[in-house]
């Protein structure tokens, strides 16, 4: 028994002194290397970036913007009620945002404006299963040591490192200021020209999205941490593009606004409208070019509206007083499309396979 304990000991000790080094050294995820990060092609965790940036740099911003990352197209030096710093990372949920902002308050960091982009992943996505997902998995920064030490080595899995051997190596980098811009403003390439492919018009959607109620409760929770700690928030829906959002009316996001009206007022983006029914607004089903960015902040910043677009719903501020308003315009566009409303077939009740 002693001699395989030795035995078990000295292997143990040849992997840590051969693995550990190469998973540090590649690091395809950027955990070890969060403050020179490398564009190879693996999408970084970002989340983990931006918190360790924030938390290294604790003076450095005041306000922040939350989201998936659909909010990462917004140029945050147009939001001049503070110094902005991007916090979307992908799938990005309430829940998340919450965690984070408890953290960011406890460790001191002084937070004027929290702006937050709210959307179907913020309705649909459960942020429990990101716990297996490498780029999205959260960092436990009130955890033990036990569970810091189990997120770091999650990352040194031989089975992940080689599988990201491969899309290193034919990486070709496009983008030589990445790693800068997403230190310095977290936002992303905001330059990227949009080319819609109609050939791809399938909703963003995966098929663990589901509704959860537990998202508003998640959303209440930030309302108020962020009065009892004097920082201004600013709540609003991301123009989710038409071919996504028809999906989403289908299983229950008109609902998820109509209850988001109870807990906090918000800046409505939501709907079929001149913007997320013009596809060169858009690089994909998902996500909007920083040209829509520049809208929104106009209009919740500057309280500038198109008169036109403010009818059909698209940056509307909604409160709980008129909220049936709101939904009286989006269950009539639904109407006009004849499109079903909340009868959720991709999620309650999705046939059995």
């Amino acid at each position: 028994m002693t001699r395989f304990i030795k035995k078990s000991f000295i292997f143990l000790a040849i992997l840590a002194v051969i693995f550990l080094p190469l998973g540090v050294g590649m690091d395809p995820y950027n955990i070890f290397h969060w403050n020179n990060i490398r564009n190879n092609g693996v999408e970084p965790n970002k989340s983990y970036v931006k918190m360790m940036n924030i938390l290294r740099n604790p003076e450095k911003y005041d306000s922040f913007l939350f989201g998936s990352s659909r909010t990462g197209f917004f140029d945050v030096s147009k939001m001049d009620d503070g110094n902005y710093y991007d916090m979307a990372y992908s799938e990005g949920t309430p829940g998340e945002h919450l965690q984070n902002l408890r953290d960011l308050v406890s460790r001191g960091i002084k937070i004027k404006n929290v702006t937050m982009g709210v959307d179907d992943i913020s309705y649909f996505v459960d942020p429990a299963m990101h716990e297996e997902q490498l780029y999205r998995k959260q960092f436990p920064w009130s955890g033990t040591l036990t569970d810091k030490a189990g997120f770091y080595l999650s990352y040194l899995d031989l089975v992940t490192l080689s599988q990201s051997i491969e899309v290193i190596m034919r990486h070709k980098n496009t983008d030589p200021d990445y790693g800068a811009r997403l230190i310095e403003t977290g936002t992303e390439n905001l330059s990227i020209k949009t080319d819609f492919h109609y050939d791809k018009t399938d909703p963003t959607w995966s098929d663990y999205y589901y509704p959860r109620e537990e998202s508003l409760d998640e959303i209440r929770q930030i309302v108020e941490l962020c009065r009892d700690n004097d920082i201004n928030l600013r709540i609003f829906t991301n123009p989710i593009n038409g071919y996504t959002y028809e999906k989403d009316i289908a299983n229950g996001y008109i609902v998820f606004l109509k209850e988001l009206a109870e807990i906090t007022p918000y800046w409505n983006f939501s709907g079929f409208n001149n913007v997320t029914l013009d596809m060169s607004q858009y690089y994909e089903t998902s996500h909007f070019c920083p040209g829509v960015a520049d809208q929104i902040i106009k209009r919740m910043y500057k309280n500038e509206g198109d008169p036109e677009l403010l009818r059909q719903g698209y940056g509307m501020y909604v409160t709980k007083d008129n909220v049936d308003e709101l939904m009286d315009i989006l269950y009539s566009q639904a109407v006009n499309f004849d499109l079903p409303t909340d009868t959720y077939p991709d999620t309650i009740n999705k046939p059995e396979e």
